[in-house]
């Protein structure tokens, strides 16, 4: 008799060094069954095989199974208030900003972030921007700079024109975004469930993750990301992601899926 699936995912966390089990079960299982057939694997136990045998599948599986859909300006109004508020605010008490986008995915929310500053003119000394995520292609693709239509639908064709030009790859339009932005932004290979935090943010964008996770990690998280943040500063959510009673994590929630640490 094969491996049930949760033998399979047992097995799996061992190898790939990875916290499945702060997943929601049945996204693993659904993302592991449709990679499964995509590659035409019958069993759990061939899956789990190959994993162990094959590093260009094991990268597969890591990159099918991370989150690695994002867009520029993505919710377009959460973006308006935090160019009109969050960001003047934090600006103007304090010489120096410090952001930190986790996960960053594909770098479109921390470059959009670094476009925001540059039409704000805010000069690069005064700020960091930090883009951690735990899958090193995503990064990699991240660091190009280079996105398709669908990820830029929601940059105006001003900006698009100011800090993109058109490249043609694989015979689809894609865009390379100019070096200075580019050169905002640090990125970071990071195990955001395993890995301690750095401290004294300013702002932390961690957007569509939290709907993926078991609402006891959820809950481990938001006291991470709190502590992580400096006092007044503020934590920045997916459109769909909501922190039950914010209080008790010293977080009043302003608008949206902003929420900001007591001072």
């Amino acid at each position: 008799m094969g491996l049930s699936f949760n033998e399979f995912k047992d097995e799996a966390i061992k190898i790939l060094n990875i916290d499945l089990d702060s997943y929601k079960i049945k996204r693993v299982k659904r993302r592991t069954d449709s990679l499964m057939r995509r590659h035409n694997i019958k069993t759990y136990d061939d899956c789990l095989e190959l994993i162990k045998r094959d590093t260009d599948f094991r990268a597969a599986y890591l990159n099918h199974f991370t989150i690695n859909t994002s867009e520029f300006f993505r919710n377009p109004e959460n973006f308006d208030y935090l160019r009109d508020k969050v960001l003047p605010g934090l600006f103007n008490k304090q010489e120096k900003v410090k952001i930190w986008s986790a996960p960053c995915s594909n770098g479109a929310e921390p470059y959009s972030i670094a476009i925001i500053l540059e039409e704000m003119n805010i000069k690069p000394h005064r700020y960091e921007i930090l883009a951690s995520d735990i899958d090193p292609d995503i990064l990699e693709m991240a660091r190009t700079g280079i996105y398709s239509n669908n990820i830029l639908q929601n940059v105006s064709p001003e900006l698009l024109k100011k800090y993109f030009s058109p490249v043609q790859k694989n015979s689809n339009s894609k865009y390379q975004l100019t070096k200075d932005i580019i050169n905002r932004v640090t990125f970071e290979r990071k195990d955001l469930l395993k890995e301690n935090y750095s401290s004294d943010w300013d702002l932390i964008l961690s957007r569509n993750f939290f709907i993926y996770l078991t609402r006891e990690v959820k809950e481990r998280l938001t006291r991470k990301f709190t502590m992580a943040l400096k006092p007044g500063g503020y934590l920045f959510l997916g459109n769909t992601e909501f922190i039950f009673d914010p209080r008790r994590y010293g977080l009043t929630k302003l608008y949206s899926s902003f929420y900001k640490k007591e001072d």
